[in-house]
Order: C-alpha cells, then sequence, then structure tokens
C-alpha cells in the first residue's frame, strides 16, 4: 500500500517547541549565502516570497533590500515573530494578510502570477512525492512569468539519510522529524519545463553543530 502524506506523523507539535526552543538564527554561513543568491537575482522592487519563512530572517533580508514581501509558515509561533520581526508591532492587514500561517499542502493563498521571485530554504522536505510534486505546480502558478524559484533542500548525501524510520522512498522520520531527502535527478524531474539556472551540493551546519548536506537550486519560469 502506498503512503499518503495523511499517513506521516503530525509535525505542527514539533516545528512550535522547535520555534520556541531556539529556531534558526538567520546568520549560519550556508544560510546567508544561499539568501545572498537569490536576492542577486530580483531586480529592485521585486514581489518576493518565502515559503517556510520561520520566525522572518529572510523576509527581513528581503525587505530590508527593498522588495515586497510575502511569507507563510506551518508554524503559527513562528508567524507571530516573524511579523515582530518584520514590521514590528505595527501592521496593516494587507501585512497580515501576506505573513500568515498556512500549510503549505494546501492551495497557496495567493493569485496567480503575482511574484517576482520565490524563495525556500530548508522547507520543501517535507512531504510524500504528490504533495511535493502539487507543492511545486503552486509555485509555478504564483510565479510570474519569467520569475525566479530559488530553493534549497536536504540531500541524499546527508549524514542523517537512512537514520530512522523509513515512511516512504526518501523519507525518514528521525526523533519525530520528518525530512524527504532529494537528489539531483528528482529535482530536475519537479523542475522538468523550467529553466533550469543552477544546482549546488553544499555541505555546512544549519541551526546546530552537527553536518549537514545540502542541494540548492535555482530555476527560472518559462517566459
Amino acid at each position: 500500500m502506498r503512503l499518503t502524506q495523511r499517513d506521516l506523523p503530525e509535525q505542527l507539535t514539533f516545528w512550535n517547541e522547535w520555534h520556541r526552543r531556539r529556531g534558526a538564527s538567520g546568520q549560519d554561513e550556508s544560510h546567508r549565502e544561499f539568501r545572498d543568491l537569490f536576492l542577486d537575482r530580483m531586480t529592485a522592487g521585486s514581489d518576493v516570497f518565502d515559503i517556510g519563512c520561520g520566525q522572518g530572517h529572510d523576509l527581513l533580508a528581503m525587505r530590508s533590500a527593498g522588495h515586497r514581501v510575502a511569507g507563510l509558515d506551518f508554524s503559527p509561533l513562528a508567524v507571530r515573530r516573524a511579523r515582530r520581526k518584520v514590521y514590528g508591532w505595527s501592521f496593516s492587514r494587507r501585512r497580515r494578510t501576506h505573513l500568515r500561517v498556512h500549510d503549505i499542502a494546501a492551495r497557496l493563498p495567493f493569485e496567480s502570477e503575482c511574484f517576482d521571485g520565490v524563495y525556500s530554504h530548508l522547507a520543501l522536505h517535507y512531504f510524500h512525492d504528490d504533495v511535493t510534486r502539487q507543492i511545486f505546480g503552486e509555485i509555478a502558478r504564483v510565479l510570474r512569468r519569467g520569475g525566479i524559484l530559488a530553493f534549497s533542500v536536504k540531500s541524499t548525501d546527508d549524514p542523517y539519510y537512512g537514520d530512522g524510520e523509513q515512511l516512504g522512498e526518501h523519507i525518514f522520520s528521525r526523533k519525530g522529524h520528518v525530512r524527504h531527502f532529494f537528489d539531483d535527478g528528482y529535482i530536475k524531474d519537479l523542475l522538468d519545463g523550467w529553466d533550469l539556472l543552477s544546482t549546488s551540493h553544499q555541505r555546512g551546519h544549519y541551526a546546530c553543530t552537527e553536518p549537514s548536506a545540502f542541494i540548492r537550486a535555482v530555476a527560472r519560469k518559462a517566459s
């Protein structure tokens, strides 16, 4: 029997606790490099969207660079902290709409072709294949023609690959944390029909002292 997304362990409790206890700093070298890679692709005053925005470190950098920002995250705690970080204590209803709690396994709450750039740092590797493909379809829908998608995901070269309970092809749950590890072939398949500008393998640290392995990809939606 093929597992579905509903067969995966509940993750909201894990992520709320993770953000309560520590969260990401936004200052890990690999994180900063990837954020700069995306920002270098954006022209001034772009509409940009951060999928899995966490506590808003990347959104703040994007807004400080002069872009109009939107962000979604699964964790209500993370979104509350992101709103304070990006906008302080004063933000309009529109800003609430554009920085909100949302499960990206569902349809994205934005109109079609409304963003120049979509960015995601380590937020797209938590889903079964069918949901992952649905998410990439939604990204294509909300991205304008010629727009840029930049994302980073855990690689099958990661030390945690194969560790814990296997829940599907390249999907493992370790200490209650579900991860779907990607390889180059899978990324190229997901981006079929896109202009794949670059992929790169990186090793570094993210929110912990243990080593990690990532794949970064940058693609352009067909004009």
